[in-house]
């Protein structure tokens, strides 16, 4: 048995592909921990999900200032010395770097003890943190061919895919319907902005719920802190609308749905091939290098989605998009057949695969 540390998150996109890898090595018989921000959502659904959380605290990288940059390079030293004696303590064989910011220390402090370090990229720009740790890694995992080149150092880079739980493949139609209220019979449009919630699309998906002549029904999933002010904007759901704020079981909500209205983080694009669903993508325009609008583009050269970008919002013309699809289901089927032809539903058997051998090669 080796022992694993998958370290990052700040965002679901970062936290399940690595909880998706990390099952798997479990399943295998190692043991693994997850290293994070105890106040992001990492602190609270990898422990919910049966890992040993290891705190780490250190500063997010500054957009500008010299004054800023130096007071975070002295963090980060910090940082990466306060995590040595708990990877110690846990006797770690390799750490997984998964981006944010947070993943820096562990992954800098293995190398820095000569232990296994490696990271997951999984959009198509690299993260600053995975930039800085794929610089003294032994191994990258990569989602997206495009970005081999985009991401420094010598280390033997291999195309994975976004790992994803598979879990997402178990929804049931009509079990989803009931359970929300809907018909299966009827299109759905699941209107989702990610674990935090999107402003932009809580403001499409209310749109949509008010038509008056609307012929699909309306899965609103909105976010927790979107919920009190968006259920007081909607008042009594009209019929064919649900409202949600959160959403744990994400495979009743694929199911329940033909047409998917959400970012474009790399986790989701993942779980719409695997489940094969066709999707308007709305990237969020507040990341690194703009990278989701690059993974949306991506999908959408394969005809399994539509974008829209926040620049230039016009939310009548993005409604009309929304009517436009929903009412096609030849459309929706064949852009769903496209999504499922990108799934790699082995990226975490095969991200486990290569993470298992740095502790065999060492």
């Amino acid at each position: 048995m080796a022992v694993f540390v998958l370290a990052g998150g700040g965002t679901g996109g970062h936290v399940y592909p690595a909880l998706a890898i990390g099952d798997e090595l479990k399943r295998r018989g190692h043991r693994v921990l997850y290293y994070g921000d105890p106040d992001r959502i990492e602190g609270r659904v990898a422990p919910e999900r049966g890992y040993d959380f290891r705190p780490v605290h250190a500063l997010q990288y500054p957009r500008g200032g010299l004054l800023g940059k130096v007071r975070f390079a002295w963090g980060l030293l910090k940082a990466i010395w306060a995590t040595r004696g708990p990877l110690r303590a846990d006797a770690v064989d390799v750490v997984l770097g998964v981006g944010g910011y947070i993943s820096a220390p562990p992954v800098l402090a293995a190398w820095t003890l000569r232990r296994g370090a490696a990271v997951h990229e999984a959009n198509v720009v690299p993260g600053l943190a995975n930039q800085l740790c794929a610089r003294v890694s032994d191994l990258v995992l990569l989602t997206y061919e495009r970005t081999r080149e985009r991401i420094p150092g010598g280390a033997p880079k291999h195309l994975v895919g976004v790992p994803i739980n598979t879990a997402v493949l178990e929804g049931d139609r009509g079990a989803a319907a009931a359970r929300y209220g809907l018909d299966p019979e009827q299109t759905t449009v699941l209107f989702v902005g990610g674990s935090l919630g999107a402003e932009r699309i809580n403001e499409l998906a209310l749109a949509c719920a008010r038509l008056p002549d609307r012929a699909f029904q309306v899965l609103h999933l909105c976010g927790r802190r979107y919920h009190e002010a968006v259920s007081a904007e909607l008042g009594e759901p009209p019929p064919g609308v649900c409202l949600v704020d959160y959403e744990d079981r994400m495979s009743d909500a694929y199911a329940g749905s033909d047409l998917v209205v959400c970012r474009a983080g790399s986790s989701t694009l993942g779980e719409l091939a695997a489940v094969g669903r066709a999707s308007l993508l709305v990237p969020s325009p507040n990341v690194t290098e703009n990278h989701q609008e690059e993974n949306a583009r991506g999908l959408a050269a394969v005809g399994a989605a539509e974008v829209l970008v926040e620049h230039g919002w016009d939310i009548d013309a993005a409604v009309a998009t929304v009517v436009t699809l929903a009412h096609d289901r030849g459309r929706l089927e064949e852009m769903g057949r496209a999504a499922h032809s990108q799934a790699r539903l082995d990226a975490a058997q095969r991200a486990a695969d290569l993470v298992e051998a740095l502790v065999k090669d060492g």
